[in-house]
């Protein structure tokens, strides 16, 4: 099979906004309105299928798991971004959204927000995390099926 529809047009868009910068500038207003109505889209379709009573009723060790995780990440962001490294915590509150929700809703928060100068490294962030989760994913689940088999 071939490339799919979706990821030339992505490639042709990204190659001409970079060589033709001028010709781009006049669809930045209302491309941001469009990005920012589809987004809206998106998460009222991805909220309204969701049910938090369904999963309380049904796994309610799946929301412990979720919250025990979510912890951890907080504070080991904080520990080592804020205490050791001394970062600025608003960008790592932004990094923690890209980890974990992420690009979409990272994208979302710098804008509402009003952090213009951080909506596109929220995008790639968030979009990196997904490269690296399905390739690590990817390799993975090999070993893992064959030690589930044993």
């Amino acid at each position: 099979p071939g490339l799919s529809s979706l990821v030339i047009t992505s490639l042709l868009t990204v190659i001409s906004a970079t060589l033709f910068p001028n010709l781009f500038q006049k669809l930045r207003t209302s491309g941001t309105a469009l990005g920012i109505l589809f987004l809206q889209m998106f998460f009222a379709a991805s909220g309204a299928a969701g049910s938090l009573l369904l999963v309380l009723r049904q796994a309610p060790s799946l929301i412990i798991f979720s919250i025990l995780q979510l912890a951890i990440h907080f504070l080991v962001l904080i520990g080592v971004g804020k205490g050791l490294m001394r970062l600025d915590p608003n960008e790592l509150y932004l990094a923690s959204n890209a980890n974990v929700g992420g690009p979409t809703t990272a994208a979302a928060m710098a804008q509402a927000k009003e952090w213009k100068k951080l909506v596109l490294p929220a995008l790639l962030v968030g979009v990196l995390g997904y490269a690296t989760a399905t390739a690590l994913s990817l390799s993975l689940s090999p070993i893992l099926i064959r030690l589930a088999s044993r």
